[in-house]
């Protein structure tokens, strides 16, 4: 993990021919902090960018929690999007459209990004893509020192993963999700969520954190906004088995479609 975002997909970009070219999407990372699971996905037909945790390798905090998660990663997005070469067709205003979404954590931190960039100049997110990113707002505390048995026996990055997603269930816990009020309202984006149809196995009676919301479908967002998802879309296994080997094939359809619905729609809307 070198360079922050890392291009996935190039969606067959020719930097000559600029006159019809689907939106691009940046790929948020779940709370593992990479962006792995991304990288597996058949073609998206669309330039694909990846954002990890740029903490990943040395276990950092970061300042502001969520928020300031939010606000780096906004900042690396206006930067890439600013590039000369960024494969997008531009705005009128000089500005350019883009899609966001992403895994689990991955999806807050995009619902979160969506908000640092509303009205920005130069960057016009119209539309969110949360894949089972469930409602976080007083959810079961996990103690996170019971986590560090799960670090044993394990490879570096394993190691690595477990670390950052104890940051990440920590800072989840103090999260609230972002409001956007007076002259914003209309200018949230479109927001589609993607669905894990299965419970995680606890090997008892005990529920997964991550399915909480299982039997709800809107994974718990009701009690954000009753309206909030254009679309909702179940697909096969559960939260940590859906980007699998033997379901990429489905989730790549699935995320495909919810994408280009969103840019069909988002385009019309602005």
């Amino acid at each position: 993990m070198e360079e922050n975002p890392e291009l996935l997909q190039n969606g067959d970009w020719n930097g000559e021919n600029r006159q019809v070219q689907a939106v691009p999407v940046f790929l948020i990372h779940d709370g593992g902090g990479t962006t792995f699971a991304y990288h597996c996905l058949d073609p998206l037909a669309r330039p694909a960018y990846g954002i990890f945790n740029p903490y990943f390798r040395n276990g950092g905090r970061f300042e502001g929690g969520i928020r300031g998660m939010g606000r780096l990663y906004a900042g690396i997005i206006r930067r890439t999007c600013a590039e000369s070469d960024f494969p997008a067709q531009r705005n009128s205003d000089g500005s350019v459209n883009i899609l966001i979404g992403g895994w689990s954590m991955g999806g807050l931190l995009s619902l979160e990004i969506a908000k640092v960039l509303t009205g920005d100049c130069g960057v016009r997110i119209i539309g969110v893509l949360m894949m089972d990113s469930i409602y976080s707002v007083n959810p079961p505390s996990v103690r996170l020192e019971a986590l560090d048995h799960l670090g044993l026996g394990k490879s570096k990055n394993e190691f690595l993963s477990l670390k950052a997603m104890k940051e990440a269930l920590r800072v989840i816990q103090e999260w609230e999700p972002p409001v956007w009020a007076g002259d914003q309202v209309a200018k949230r984006p479109r927001i589609s969520l993607l669905r894990a149809l299965d419970h995680i196995p606890t090997g008892s009676d005990r529920v997964h954190v991550a399915d909480i919301y299982r039997n709800d479908r809107t994974l718990g967002w009701d009690q954000y906004d009753m309206g909030m998802f254009t679309d909702i879309v179940s697909v096969p296994g559960n939260h940590f088995e859906m980007f699998s080997f033997q379901h990429i094939p489905e989730i790549s359809k699935t995320i495909k479609r919810c994408l280009d619905k969103l840019e069909m729609l988002g385009s019309i809307s602005h």
